[in-house]
C-alpha cells in the first residue's frame, strides 16, 4: 500500500468515527420510545445526579436523573430562547420507577439546587410556568 491509501484509510475512520456515527446513534436514541430512553439514560448516568437533555428541534425532554433509579422528565418547548416546561405539576411524582411515588422535602430542596446549577452551567435555560 502506498503512503497516500493509508493515509486516505485513516482519514476515513476518523470522519466516520467522529462524525457520523454518532449523528447515527443521536438519531437512532430519538426515535426509541421513552420506557426505552429511561433505560438507557440510567445506564448513561455518572455520578449521583445527572442531567440529560434530549431535543427534538424546538421541543425536547430534559431528564434529571437521581442516584441512577429516580428519574424526572421535564418536557419543555422552546419559548423565547429559553425550555418552558409543559408539565403541569412537575414536581410532584417520579415518573420512573413506574410506582410514581412523591418527592419528599429533601429531595424536592436537592432538585430546585440542582436545577439552578444546570441554569447557570448551560446557555439554554429551563424556566417553568
Amino acid at each position: 500500500m502506498t503512503p497516500a491509501q493509508i493515509i486516505a484509510i485513516i482519514i476515513a475512520v476518523l470522519v466516520l468515527g467522529i462524525i457520523v456515527f454518532p449523528l447515527v446513534n443521536r438519531r437512532s436514541f430519538r426515535k426509541l420510545p421513552p420506557e426505552q430512553q429511561v433505560r438507557i439514560i440510567m445506564k448513561q448516568a455518572k455520578g449521583l445526579i445527572f442531567f440529560k437533555n434530549v431535543s427534538n428541534g424546538s421541543r425536547g425532554v430534559l431528564y434529571y436523573v437521581k442516584n441512577k433509579r429516580k428519574i424526572l422528565a421535564f418536557p419543555w418547548v422552546l419559548y423565547d430562547g429559553k425550555m418552558l416546561c409543559t408539565r403541569e405539576n412537575p414536581f410532584d411524582n417520579w415518573d420512573y420507577p413506574e410506582e410514581r411515588e412523591a418527592l419528599n422535602p429533601d429531595e424536592l430542596k436537592q432538585l430546585t439546587e440542582e436545577l439552578e446549577k444546570f441554569n447557570k452551567k448551560n446557555p439554554v435555560k429551563i424556566i417553568f410556568k
